[in-house]
């Protein structure tokens, strides 16, 4: 049991980021995440509008930027100590900015860069990528979606009510995944439970909330043109 319990707490929960060891998941859970991420990632990379993106210059950097962007934030982590690590998630600002459709495959490819700077192996992609970018992302659109269904008239509706509590609420749902996650290995819970303190989810959710917001607030009062879901002449002429 003591094996067990440093084996787990060194390595199980890399909070924010979500990342289970690979060798502690089972390999065909393993095997489906990539399976399922490989379809979808072609799926969304048939759909997602190219010829748009090609069609015009800012919208190439505001990818690319994006995907550099996810990875140095990705890289910014810091341990609580030795088995939580803490870094930005900021899948908010770039669903906001570009869309779902290429949010996604920008998360895509971001994931690939960092598990190959961060060494970590390159088997979790599915599941890192699934958990830290494509499902945050859908709960993303399904909130802007929400919000505008209550037609606010109030520009922070949108810049706070998604970039910033949107933000912070996709840190819970991601720790849930992992757990979900963690349940299917059949990892003992117990074990993952000691590891971990609530108080570290609301450590994670703040900054995520603040970095977001402040990055959705600034570029949708500066620069409203770059965000693809914010409705200019829906909040600005009312």
């Amino acid at each position: 049991m003591a094996n067990s319990y440093v084996k787990l707490t060194s390595c199980i929960l890399r909070q924010n980021r979500m990342l289970i060891n690979s060798e502690l998941i089972a390999p065909w859970l393993l095997v489906s995440f990539n399976l399922v991420g490989v379809l979808v990632f072609a799926a969304l990379v048939i759909c997602s509008p190219w010829r748009q993106v090609l069609e015009v210059p800012l919208r190439q950097h505001l990818v690319f930027g994006s995907c550099l962007a996810l990875v140095g934030f990705w890289m910014m982590s810091f341990a609580v100590n030795e088995a939580v690590v803490l870094h930005p998630l900021m899948i908010t600002s770039v669903s906001l900015m570009v869309g779902f459709r290429l949010s996604a495959v920008i998360s895509a490819f971001a994931s690939i860069f960092y598990l190959l700077l961060a060494d970590l192996p390159v088997v979790a992609w599915g599941m890192h990528w699934l958990v830290n970018g494509v499902i945050p992302a859908i709960f993303i659109v399904i909130i802007n979606l929400w919000i505008r269904q209550w037609n606010p008239d109030n520009l922070f509706f949108y810049t706070l009510g998604i970039g910033f509590l949107g933000a912070g609420m996709t840190i819970p749902l991601t720790m849930s995944l992992t757990l979900i996650i963690a349940y299917l290995s059949s990892i003992d819970l117990n074990l993952l439970f000691r590891s971990i303190e609530p108080v570290w989810i609301l450590l994670a959710m703040f900054p995520e909330a603040f970095i977001n917001g402040m990055i959705v607030s600034s570029i949708t009062v500066f620069y409203p043109h770059w965000m693809k879901t914010f409705d200019e002449d829906y909040f600005l002429s009312r």
